[in-house]
């Protein structure tokens, strides 16, 4: 217990001594910290938008007069790329159509036969699966022609690449930037107590009792970074998403704003900063207090 009174004792004279500097790192992890949160929340929300995009997905397959649609929709079903079937009879169709049209409904009250055949809309598991869906469609002898938004889908998967690399490399930076500050941070309070980390090993000291305090030192900041990284997404995130939800309503489904997966989310954060914090130091120390300790 008095040991680790005397670890806690030297890593406060550590922050006292480097205050500065120790301020400076703080602030550093804190931004990086929460531009690795924001970047990470935004590109959750995009995913999240574009899975309901995909969802949203419809290819148009219409049957051949004399072929049977029950052998057509069974074979759909079986297709790997095939989410969800439905059928729709011409009556149906047409009611659809008669329902969108609204007041200009009564141009389609013409004698004669329905023209509207069966056909089926038909959801995908995934937005790249569409072009293969269609050329399946296309192949089958049943099916006479297949419709489906061809440019939309060409754009949601290009925004979804598009955003899985910007959230790769926007999370690279961070961790990187904020590895390296800390890192930095405890290399020059090493360096700076060369002399008087060389006499405690002379004297006795352990390299863990040398090192613990600033692995401490390293960890502390980190995590506090962490926290104010935290504060700072829970102060933006949510009137961010209330912000969009009052202007973009059509987007209230498709954005993150449960606040137990936040909470989570920050936890995991802050977590994340101090694991950080703690890796970078030992690191450093490890080697610096080795170059320091080895015999020459």
């Amino acid at each position: 217990m008095t040991t680790f009174r005397y670890i806690l004792r030297d890593m406060g004279r550590l922050l006292f001594h480097h205050w500065i500097l120790g301020l400076l790192t703080l602030i550093t992890a804190a931004v990086m910290l929460w531009i690795l949160g924001i970047t990470t929340l935004f590109s959750l929300n995009i995913e999240n938008l574009l899975s309901r995009l995909e969802s949203e997905l419809v290819v148009q397959a219409y049957v051949k007069k004399d072929a049977d649609h029950v052998q057509a929709e069974s074979k759909i079903r079986e297709l790997d790329t095939v989410f969800d079937v439905k059928a729709y009879s011409p009556a149906e169709s047409l009611a659809k159509l008669q329902e969108k049209m609204g007041n200009q409904s009564g141009v389609l009250d013409l004698p004669g036969e329905n023209p509207i055949p069966w056909n089926f809309e038909i959801h995908v598991k995934n937005a790249n699966d569409v072009e293969n869906l269609v050329n399946e469609l296309s192949a089958m002898p049943e099916i006479d022609d297949v419709i489906y938004a061809g440019m939309v889908v060409q754009r949601v998967s290009a925004l979804s690449s598009v955003s899985s690399h910007v959230a790769l490399i926007m999370f690279i930076l961070s961790v990187v930037i904020t590895a390296l500050v800390v890192y930095n941070t405890i290399h020059i309070s090493l360096y700076s107590r060369r002399e008087e980390i060389g006499i405690m090993y002379l004297v006795g000291a352990t390299r863990t009792y040398i090192a613990t305090p600033f692995v401490l030192e390293g960890t502390l900041l980190a995590f506090l970074g962490s926290l104010l990284a935290v504060a700072g997404i829970l102060m933006t995130y949510f009137p961010g998403i209330l912000l969009l939800q009052e202007n973009l309503p059509f987007l209230n489904a498709s954005l993150i704003n449960d606040s137990v997966i936040i909470t989570r989310f920050c936890f995991l954060l802050a977590g994340f900063g101090a694991t950080l914090g703690w890796v970078c130091s030992y690191i450093v120390v490890a080697r610096f207090v080795h170059s320091i300790t080895r015999p020459e």
